[in-house]
């Protein structure tokens, strides 16, 4: 067999070439071909998730996320504003707050204080109930008030005092055996609340007595069948039967 000539060689080439274009073209319209393999897109990580720090609040110290303040010295609130102040999650949301029940109602009162000079909208306060569960307690920053809004304070020789925010006779429920008289106090509180449409009740506690009692008297008028009470608001010092001004 003869050597096949240039001219004829170059075209059995080009005959090859077209006959293997033609068969790539028939594999790529068939509807069940494959697709080319391409490299899988790489995932983005997950940004953090953005949220308040943590506040738990015990009679030694108050806890904002890894920040420690001790809550016995001066100046808790403006010490706790230098951690709170422009954190994320605080400005213009309700924070919640972890608090035991042995702390004292005064450095509960000064982060509650601390949050609103943080521009907080509100205050949700996390404490243990005297049934062992965990409730939450609703406190709300309002300041003006209806006179007929009731107040209710624990003395400290653990007498209750209710009387209305605009000034009046207050009712003195005395210490029972146990303590504050928890049952008496929530039906002073919802008869005074009866002639009024504020959904606040004013709670406080002089520093002798608990956060727990504080918080057992406002939960459980909160609760109470027929109340017209949703939140509360929190106060650290008045004088029982006089107008309260809230500063």
């Amino acid at each position: 067999m003869r050597p096949l000539a240039p001219t004829a060689l170059s075209a059995a080439l080009f005959t090859l070439v077209l006959a293997c274009e033609d068969e790539k073209a028939q594999v790529a319209a068939r509807p069940d071909a494959a697709p080319a393999a391409t490299a899988a897109p790489t995932a983005a990580p997950e940004p953090p998730e953005v949220r308040a720090p943590d506040i738990i609040v015990d009679p030694t110290y108050v806890s904002i996320g890894n920040d420690r303040v001790l809550a016995g010295e001066p100046g808790l609130a403006d010490k706790m504003s230098v951690f709170l102040n422009g954190r994320p999650m605080i400005e213009g949301r309700t924070v919640d707050a972890v608090v035991m029940r042995n702390a004292k109602p005064s450095q509960v009162a000064a982060v509650v204080h601390a949050l609103r000079r943080a521009k907080a909208s509100g205050v949700g306060l996390k404490t243990e109930a005297r049934d062992n569960s965990t409730q939450r307690l609703p406190l709300s920053f309002d300041a003006n008030l209806p006179p007929c809004t009731t107040v209710a304070w624990i003395a400290k020789n653990a007498a209750i005092d209710v009387w209305p925010a605009g000034g009046g006779r207050a009712k003195r429920l005395y210490k029972g055996l146990a303590g504050p008289d928890m049952t008496l106090g929530v039906e002073a509180i919802r008869s005074l609340g009866e002639r009024c449409d504020s959904s606040d009740l004013v709670v406080g506690a002089d520093d002798a007595m608990t956060w727990g009692l504080v918080f057992d008297l406002a939960t459980m008028a909160l609760q109470a069948p027929g109340a017209r009470t949703s939140r509360a608001v929190l106060v650290t010092s008045v004088v029982a039967g006089r107008k309260l001004v809230i500063e």
